[in-house]
């Protein structure tokens, strides 16, 4: 008897002026072998992880902007990286929360560095101001918010909120 497994993965991304976008893949596919499970179910999720996140980097149209010109949905080219060793492609105000944060938590600058890596295919000093905010949040997730100067303690992502 065959065994099924279905699995998805979704991101949803906070933008400004209470906006989100998200994207999600669902696959399935079918087991011979229970003993199988573990390591199908692993290389999906990886799979699933890797498509998603491929293409959420992508903002697309953002309220607030003019609509774009070209409405391809071909990812656009990274840019490229800034000349001076100390230029954000972020907002200041991003800039000084990013390192407020690693500041106040003393977390490893490297290893901030590595997550933007992982997660956007660029340094922190690269990421746009969309990563930026994606980074910025999965920071306040993991080691809390920064106090009265940064975030308020009520903060919530705006994929937290059900807004449109």
């Amino acid at each position: 008897m065959p065994i099924f497994i279905e699995a998805n993965y979704a991101k949803k991304v906070g933008l400004p002026d209470y906006s989100s976008h998200q994207f999600a893949v669902t696959l399935r596919t079918e087991l011979s072998d229970l003993s199988q499970l573990e390591k199908t179910s692993a290389e999906l999720y990886a799979r699933l992880q890797q498509a998603v996140d491929s293409q959420i980097v992508n903002p697309g149209y953002v309220p607030g902007q003019t609509a774009p010109a070209n409405k391809s949905t071909t990812p656009a080219a990274p840019a490229p990286a800034p000349r001076g060793e100390d230029s954000w492609k972020c907002s200041d105000k991003q800039r000084d929360l990013i390192l407020k944060i690693v500041d106040e938590h003393r977390l490893n600058k490297d290893e901030v560095d590595q997550l933007a890596q992982t997660r956007f295919g660029v340094g922190v000093k690269q990421l746009n101001k969309l990563q930026a905010s994606s980074l910025i949040d999965e920071l306040i997730e993991t080691h809390g918010h920064t106090g009265a100067s940064g975030r308020s303690g009520g903060f919530r992502p705006a994929y937290g909120r059900n807004r449109r």
